[in-house]
């Protein structure tokens, strides 16, 4: 805790729940539903480029590590659509379970989806994209079309952290979405 009594008091004050009628909520769910959607529709669909792009570079280019690389980044890849779709679909309602808990449970399994991004999404192309890099820097000669050197590889280093950090700042968005549901005590 902190030893400044203001900010102490703000962060242990209670959020207050919001009410929502059932019409509200199934508005919100409606809506989670559908960002859920379209984004795992291009999540899918850049899963497709992605294998279509290193698939071509099998063929293109005969040097060991890029082959390799291109073959981990294809694995890679297919193992984050498997993800997405276990991870961050919109799961089927239950008639078991109330619209609010229902929300709350889709909520929070895209929160957890998105705050574990970086184990699922980016950790399983990395092995590949280092070898493919590799590969770039050691086995293809400076007319590759390819960017060479330390800029190139901190470029794409970059990219992937502002992926992580973008998907953590929406898991902490859906948290404070979560934070603001009246709690069910019927369940």
């Amino acid at each position: 805790m902190s030893n400044d009594p203001v900010k102490s008091l703000w962060q242990t004050q209670q959020v207050a729940p919001a009410h929502f009628s059932q019409q509200e909520l199934q508005k919100k769910s409606r809506s989670l539903h559908w960002r859920v959607s379209v984004r795992n529709t291009f999540e899918y669909l850049a899963c497709v480029l992605v294998i279509a792009g290193f698939g071509s570079y099998l063929y293109e280019f005969p040097q060991p590590l890029l082959r390799l690389g291109s073959a981990l980044v294809i694995l890679g890849t297919l193992y984050v659509a498997w993800q997405i779709h276990r991870r961050a679909s919109d799961a089927p309602a239950s008639p078991a379970l109330p619209g609010l808990l229902y929300h709350r449970q889709q909520l929070e399994r895209q929160r957890d989806a998105l705050r574990s991004v970086w184990a699922w999404y980016v950790g399983p192309l990395v092995p590949g994209m280092v070898v493919f890099r590799w590969g770039v820097e050691t086995q293809l000669d400076a007319s590759a079309p390819f960017a060479r050197g330390l800029g190139a590889n901190l470029a794409i280093a970059a990219v992937l952290l502002i992926v992580v950090l973008i998907n953590l700042y929406t898991a902490s968005r859906l948290q404070r979405q979560i934070d603001q549901l009246p709690i069910d005590h019927s369940h």
